[in-house]
């Protein structure tokens, strides 16, 4: 098949370096003008940015399908095809990559350890958990790395503790997930890009034998047990390839997320000092100060979709079989959607209206314990750390990322402001 004739911006998409890895947005506002729907030769991929045909996209599992949706955009050699071979990795991800009515029964099975009931029983574990990695902190001195000492920890320790897995396989259990991230960066230098694929095959092959012990001996309260013995009436049970692909998602979803999130959360919030003031003196703003983040800076950039037609959007015409960047980031800045979208405003109303959890049968089954975890630390550092504010005159520095999008440090200061 000839490879589609990609746009002068389809060529430009480079959001792995600069500039646009440290601020796309200028970007984004040109393709939504000139190329809303275009195709990007370096990853194999239409490049898809205004919120309505986003959100078209998301509503329409017919002929925009999730499967394949995190096929790494690249062609490995066959020595690494053989080792993912050889440690049972597939490109299948459950509850992401599944089409209704296979996605219903899987989203069905999670949702309920994600139910509300369950997030207001969760939060007072969570809190007490911030509140001992924010004593660490104040410990320490008066300023750091909020991002290692906070933020980084505590949604990886929540969901694995959700999962049952032991914290003593925390450290190793992010690293798998950064070497997952890297599998979707295409050009990757060929040592890095072994180093990566050694990474997710060990990461499958721990996942695999956590789920097969976890068969032999379920315990009585974890997340994991209730996966395997969750069994809607008249279906089967999840096989272990389904439950090892799934606690792939579960975790780099359940801590990657939440961890952007959060970063880039008081990125914006310090970077604009009278917001956090404003947080300070009415803490019940938070939930929509966190809406805000989510629509101004997007900790997941974007997701996948493939064609099963011959489709067209904003006037381009799209070929069954084509893979599809939806561009969440992109759209939440849609002048046709939000008005004076490039400004930050904590105050601003429809703010949940942005995309940034996707929409439609695929919206984030994790969403609630993403705002929960935000909010509660945002609570917390606006108690505890009231004078908060950045380090100046540091560089910001983002993990090359496809899909997502956070912060890799954040140095603050929480030391008392001197007197006037």
């Amino acid at each position: 098949m000839t490879a589609p004739a990609a746009s002068q911006l389809g060529l430009e998409y480079k959001p792995l370096e600069q500039p646009l890895l440290d601020n796309p947005f200028p970007f984004y506002a040109r393709l939504r003008r000139e190329a809303p729907v275009t195709f990007a030769p370096a990853f194999h991929l239409w490049v898809v940015s205004r919120y309505q045909d986003v959100a078209t996209v998301l509503k329409d599992s017919r002929r925009f399908s999730s499967r394949d949706i995190l096929r790494p955009p690249v062609d490995l050699p066959p020595d690494l095809l053989e080792l993912l071979k050889d440690a049972g990795y597939s490109p299948e991800y459950p509850l992401l990559g599944d089409d209704p009515p296979a996605h219903t029964r899987i989203r069905t099975l999670v949702g309920k350890a994600f139910s509300a009931s369950n997030m207001k029983a969760l939060e007072s574990r969570i809190r007490e958990l911030a509140g001992a990695y924010l004593d660490t902190l104040l410990r320490s001195g008066s300023r750091g790395d909020i991002v290692a000492g906070l933020i980084h920890p505590l949604p990886m320790y929540v969901i694995t503790q959700m999962l049952g897995i032991a914290a003593s396989d925390q450290e190793q259990l992010k690293k798998w997930c950064k070497d997952e991230n890297l599998f979707f960066v295409p050009h990757l230098p060929p040592d890095e890009r072994k180093r990566s694929v050694l990474g997710v095959a060990a990461f499958r092959r721990y996942l695999r034998g956590l789920a097969q012990e976890r068969q032999q001996n379920p315990r009585a309260e974890d997340l994991l047990t209730g996966l395997i013995q969750a069994q809607l009436e008249g279906e089967r049970s999840l096989s272990v390839l389904e439950l090892t692909n799934l606690i792939s998602v579960l975790l780099f979803a359940g801590h990657e997320t939440t961890t952007n999130l959060m970063g880039t959360a008081l990125l914006h919030l310090l970077s604009h000092p009278t917001a956090w003031q404003e947080l300070r003196a009415n803490p019940a703003a938070i939930p929509n100060a966190i809406e805000e983040v989510l629509r101004y800076d997007a900790a997941v950039v974007g997701m996948m979709r493939t064609t099963t037609e011959p489709v067209e959007l904003s006037g381009t015409q799209v070929p069954a079989g084509a893979r599809l960047l939806l561009l969440f980031a992109s759209a939440n800045r849609d002048e046709a959607v939000f008005q004076e979208p490039d400004r930050f405003d904590i105050h601003r109303t429809a703010t949940n209206r942005h995309l940034a959890f996707s929409h439609g049968a695929h919206y984030c089954v994790g969403a609630q314990l993403a705002r929960l975890e935000a909010r509660v630390v945002l609570e917390l550092l606006l108690e505890r750390m009231p004078h908060l504010r950045l380090v100046p005159g540091q560089p910001r520095q983002y993990l090359p990322a496809l899909l997502h999008r956070g912060l890799l440090q954040l140095w603050v200061d929480w030391s008392a402001l001197p007197a006037q």
